[in-house]
């Protein structure tokens, strides 16, 4: 039999008049699903052909080879041009991967096989065993797919869908066949709901559109489950496939649940005897999803729902794609539904994305748990304060569904001798490992899962359920005055509450102060947010002068808030005083960091540094509308508005002098902090 190979790179078959093929194109199942995750996932790979045993593809114009083996999966060689012969085992995916890898390490550094601009031409998947007829276009040949617009002449329907999309200023081209489906990548430009910092904290490019690439057929039009809708989202890409996205499983997340509604097949998802969410949320969401199963077609609806929902990523769950139980921050995280923790700390990354632990920052994750094991040595009361209700974490047994403490008594006791035994472990592994302790901890044989089966689900924890964007700051962009290489920017406010700040900016202006907390305090306003604590139980420090958030422009009155607390009780400071002089001197030496630990944690890069939990004293820099209700005086500046104030940076020192600064008179300072704020928060 003659293997028919369509050899033009830009060529395709009409959809409706082609000869329908078998359900899985005369290849197995699995290769032919392979198959498909290739076209879809790696870009660079144009005109694959499978002959039985034989695959063929194209990547940079070059053919490449595969003689797949008789067990698939196992060994089998690939060649290309140029006596290109690479050995590699495993499934068709992982085949072109090796080979696109290879190739990626022999090309520049800009990632492309000839140097230049990676263009992304169309893919073509096309299974050749059983072709009978040639592909038919307007005059019985080849059917040259210049435009979007001549390919959709078979489909009345999805030709009009690419019209309004692009009246909606949004891109659809048509970059390969799969079968019977077009494989489609559609253009969405970011919502100017998504600012500069939300973008950031997101992980999209605020100037680059987010691009979503699936299979597409004329069957998705009768709105039924068993047509898949699986989207690949992405920003950018290379010969090695698209760059996964921070949000990219959260994404794909809200595709199923769009499509799942379209069908009419959703489900209502159990709340496990908690709340549902929000009400506001809840009917924000069901007016979305009437709005747009109202419109016909599919395509479009899908463009307008994103278009809405991307704003609000930090409003739903993770997984579940649920409203979130307790007030939103901005980053996007897990919801309390035990199925949903139970995913996060069982499977990690798969459910929750670049979100996940498996992903942090080591600096930022061992500030967090810095912070973690300064509230776990407070007294009783205080502790259930800072960790009760929603803040409780849930942690699972291997094997189990159910949590293995929860928010009582005992629980809180069992977390407090989680918490020493992390502090345990991360100071005993410090010393000789530095910031790679984290990556220490999840070894199979030194681990902290030796000590306590349930310390990684809590190490994970500590750095999910952190709701605020934490980056160290490089050196070029430290305020030398602040005195502290450990300077970081610190944005919590959501993106709505970051709107309306700008709009009270706008009228009222603006002032930068201090705010000071102890390190466990910290913990806890990370996830749950700078609030006014006033009157509640929260508030730890007293409401002299109102109720409100308390602020003050010099750094030394701050400070007087923010030193070491343990027992619940404040250490106290002095202007120019190292943090923490004064506190208890009966702490455990085992979760004190030597001093050769320490100066070695300073040589190390911006995001590989350690902190030392016992001296650590953090002042957050917080912009403040002057609203006329904003209370002031000497020092002291309280704001009775949350709204009306957010957080900037956070300052962190650790045994070093806290400088002696005035935000109002230092007017260098002051423009510093501003033109630094601007960077993030403008659009």
């Amino acid at each position: 039999r003659t293997r028919h190979v369509c050899g033009a790179q830009y060529c395709w078959s009409r959809m409706s008049k082609r000869k329908q093929s078998p359900p899985h194109g005369g290849v197995s199942g699995r290769i032919r699903a392979d198959a498909e995750k290739v076209c879809s996932r790696f870009p660079s790979v144009q005109n694959l052909c499978i002959d039985e045993e034989i695959v063929t593809f194209q990547v940079g114009g070059e053919e490449f080879t595969v003689a797949l083996p008789e067990v698939y999966g196992s060994s089998c060689n690939v060649y290309g041009p140029d006596e290109f012969d690479l050995s590699c085992q495993g499934p068709l995916v992982d085949i072109i991967a090796a080979v696109l890898q290879e190739l990626e390490d022999g090309a520049g550094d800009d990632g492309c096989l000839s140097g230049g601009d990676c263009p992304s031409p169309p893919m073509l998947l096309r299974d050749c065993s059983d072709e009978t007829d040639a592909p038919l276009g307007s005059d019985g040949g080849e059917l040259a797919a210049e435009s979007p617009e001549v390919f959709a002449q078979s489909f009345p329907t999805l030709q009009q869908e690419m019209l309004e999309l692009d009246a909606m200023n949004i891109s659809c081209t048509v970059d390969g066949v799969l079968g019977d489906a077009a494989l489609l990548t559609l253009g969405l430009p970011l919502p100017e709901d998504i600012s500069r910092s939300t973008a950031e904290a997101w992980g999209f490019a605020r100037d680059k559109p987010l691009k979503l690439s699936f299979p597409f057929s004329e069957t998705h039009y009768t709105r039924t489950a068993t047509h898949r809708l699986d989207v690949n989202f992405w920003q950018d890409k290379s010969t090695a496939g698209f760059t996964p996205l921070d949000a990219g499983v959260q994404l794909g997340n809200i595709a199923k649940s769009f499509w799942r509604h379209m069908c009419g097949t959703a489900d209502t998802v159990s709340a496990d005897g908690l709340e549902a969410g929000p009400a506001l949320l809840v009917a924000k969401r069901a007016s979305l999803f009437e709005d747009v199963v109202a419109h016909p077609g599919v395509l479009v609806p899908f463009a307008r729902y994103l278009r809405h929902r991307l704003p609000c990523l930090h409003e739903y769950c993770v997984i579940c794609d649920e409203p979130l139980v307790f007030p939103p921050l901005l980053r996007p995280t897990v919801c309390t539904r035990t199925l949903c923790c139970y995913s996060a700390r069982t499977f990690g990354a798969a459910v929750t994305g670049e979100f996940s632990s498996q992903n942090a920052s080591l600096e930022v994750w061992d500030l967090l748990v810095a912070m973690a094991i300064c509230a776990g040595r407070m007294d009783n009361n205080r502790m259930e304060i800072l960790f009760g209700g929603q803040s409780f974490p849930q942690l699972f047994m291997p094997g189990s569904t159910q949590p293995a403490i929860k928010a009582s008594g005992d629980g809180f006791k069992r977390l407090r001798e989680l918490l020493q035994q992390l502090a345990t472990y991360r100071t005993s592994q410090a010393g000789r490992n530095g910031i790679n302790w984290l990556n220490t901890a999840f070894s199979e044989r030194s681990g902290i899962a030796t000590i306590d089966e349930l310390l990684p689900q809590l190490l994970s924890w500590v750095w999910d359920s952190n709701r605020s964007y934490i980056l160290a700051l490089e050196e070029d962009d430290r305020i030398s005055e602040l005195n502290t290489p450990f300077q970081y920017l610190l944005l919590s406010a959501p993106p709505e509450q970051e709107a309306a700040f700008q709009r009270l900016k706008d009228t009222y202006g603006s002032i930068f102060c201090f705010h000071g907390s102890t390190s466990a305090n910290w913990h806890c306003i990370l996830r749950q947010g700078l609030k006014n604590a006033s009157g509640t139980k929260l508030m730890s420090s007293g409401q002299a002068h109102g109720p409100g958030i308390y602020m003050a422009r010099d750094s030394i009155t701050s400070a007087n808030y923010s030193t070491a607390c343990f027992g619940g009780l404040h250490a106290g400071a002095r202007p120019g005083a190292r943090a923490g002089a004064n506190a208890e001197a009966n702490l455990q030496s085992d979760a004190i960091l030597d001093a050769s630990t320490r100066s070695a944690s300073l040589k190390n890069g911006t995001g590989l540094r350690l902190h030392n939990p016992e001296s650590l004293m953090m002042l957050a820099v917080c912009e403040v509308a002057k609203l006329p209700s904003l209370k002031s005086s000497s020092s002291i500046v309280v704001c009775p508005e949350e709204a009306a104030v957010v957080t900037r940076f956070l300052l962190v020192y650790n045994d070093k002098a806290i400088p002696n600064v005035n935000l109002q008179s230092d007017k260098q300072l002051h423009s510093e902090l501003s033109a630094l704020t601007g960077r993030w928060t403008q659009p």
